[in-house]
């Protein structure tokens, strides 16, 4: 079986040729088209530059510390469940207007800088997001009469099913893999790759046709032996180059591909460096603090990156991570330093996207696998369900999106010991980032198998 077979279309569809750029000829290719659907690789809207950079907060960031019922009647429900946790209502930073249930919300003490960019619309807070596989009463979730996420309260499988946004199976992709998998299919042809890391591999970024880069601070590494031009004159890199150009014609298939796949990564090395040396430096400063994972230092590595985006890509996604949030114990001067560092950092972010004029084509997110319970259980709180995430960006409208839970242990949220039911899904979440993205509509069931089940499909946070 080959292409031919498969008619005209086929032979002159973008996926045909971003296909065999990634090795996908003949009947591999030919039975994606057919399965997929020939309405699947419409060619995709990516005029302009975009961005997505998630910021992952390891652990299980407390998100009704971070932000807080103002209003008295709300604040007074908020403080009896968390008790000894509770943030002094004088101290939370007041933001501009009211949530869903008509309560006024102050951020965390320690997050002026995110308060500042909220009041000017350019933050918006999504309130009581997590995994569903579909909408869920607090009935129905008591009672497990409807299909829930699978492992609920565990680090690793909730890690996993806000990343793969798959909460009712196994899987090996995530949904920013997918995304990325959607725009090569819709004809888009990544020079380097869509999916970028700062941090490591994640199942967030995997796909099945693209995979991530590694980025880090001072580019992208040399490929040993190869870059070596000074020893012995340059004898044995000549010698290395040489193997690997006789392996590439080698019968043997996986020889040809191992010695291809090293000619490619050194491509890609220097179209990074290139690209990154050509960008320059940046004025704007990024924040650094004990025990922050180098935060600052990915999201300035991010920045410089996105500088330099027009030698690289025109569609981008980044991954960061900063950890800490698992607070059983110390958990008030825990997040306080925690928050201090995400807060100053998304700021500094902001302010580069200003310097770089790319403030309306990049959004930064948050994502943690978990909120964290409403009580207390002596100097900390335990694994929980749904939770408050930010989004940053010029093109976001700033505001409050989704429904706001009530805080009161045993209250109409509550499924038990003080674990709040999320109200939105991760799919509405994901989805919503992705159209802003470049996602066609009819790829998103694709991206996101189980956004069929929610009659809202898209959270208005970004146009």
């Amino acid at each position: 079986m080959n292409d031919d077979s498969f008619g005209t279309d086929f032979l002159a569809s973008p996926a045909r040729r971003n296909f065999m750029r990634l090795g996908l000829r003949g009947s591999a290719a030919a039975t994606l088209w057919l399965t997929l659907g020939r309405e699947a690789f419409a060619t995709a809207d990516t005029s302009g530059y975009k961005a997505l950079v998630c910021l992952y907060l390891v652990g299980g960031n407390n998100g009704f510390n971070m932000v807080v019922p103002t209003t008295t009647a709300g604040y007074n429900v908020y403080a009896a469940s968390r008790s000894n946790l509770a943030i002094p209502q004088a101290s939370l930073l007041p933001l501009n207007g009211t949530a869903s249930d008509g309560y006024a919300y102050g951020l965390h003490p320690s997050m002026a800088a995110t308060q500042a960019l909220f009041n000017a619309g350019h933050v918006a807070i999504l309130g009581n997001v997590g995994t569903l596989v579909q909408p869920t009463t607090l009935a129905q979730a008591k009672a497990e009469s409807v299909t829930l996420p699978r492992q609920l309260f565990s680090h690793l499988d909730q890690t996993t099913e806000w990343m793969t946004s798959l909460p009712d199976q196994a899987t090996r992709t995530g949904w920013a893999g997918r995304m990325a998998d959607a725009l090569v299919q819709q004809g888009f042809a990544p020079r380097l790759a869509i999916n970028l890391t700062t941090d490591g591999t994640n199942y967030w970024q995997e796909g099945n046709l693209t995979q991530p880069y590694p980025v880090s601070a001072g580019g992208a590494p040399v490929i040993g032996v190869t870059e070596d031009i000074y020893y012995r004159n340059g004898t044995r890199r000549q010698a290395a180059l040489d193997l690997i150009a006789q392996a590439r014609a080698d019968s043997n298939l996986m020889t040809a591909e191992f010695a291809n796949l090293l000619v490619s990564s050194g491509d890609k090395v220097t179209i990074v460096n290139n690209a990154l040396a050509s960008a320059g430096t940046l004025a704007t400063t990024f924040p650094t603090f004990p025990d922050d994972w180098d935060l600052g230092t990915q999201l300035q590595q991010v920045a410089l990156t996105i500088k330099a985006h027009a030698a690289l890509d025109a569609r981008q996604i980044f991954f960061v991570q900063v950890g800490g949030f698992d607070t059983h114990q110390d958990e008030l001067a825990t997040q306080a330093s925690l928050l201090n560092v995400v807060s100053s950092n998304i700021n500094a972010f902001s302010n580069a996207m200003n310097e770089i004029g790319m403030q309306n084509n990049v959004t930064l997110f948050t994502m943690s696998e978990f909120g964290r319970s409403l009580g207390s259980n002596g100097s900390g709180s335990d694994h929980a369900w749904g939770n408050h995430h930010l989004i940053a960006g010029g093109a976001v409208h700033g505001g409050y999106y989704g429904t706001m839970p009530d805080l009161a242990i045993d209250g109409a949220s509550d499924v038990g010991d003080g674990r709040v039911l999320p109200s939105t899904s991760t799919d509405q979440y994901g989805a919503t980032l992705a159209r802003w993205f470049g996602i066609d509509d009819t790829q998103m069931n694709a991206v996101f198998p189980n956004l069929a089940h929610f009659s809202t499909r898209y959270l208005g946070f970004l146009g």
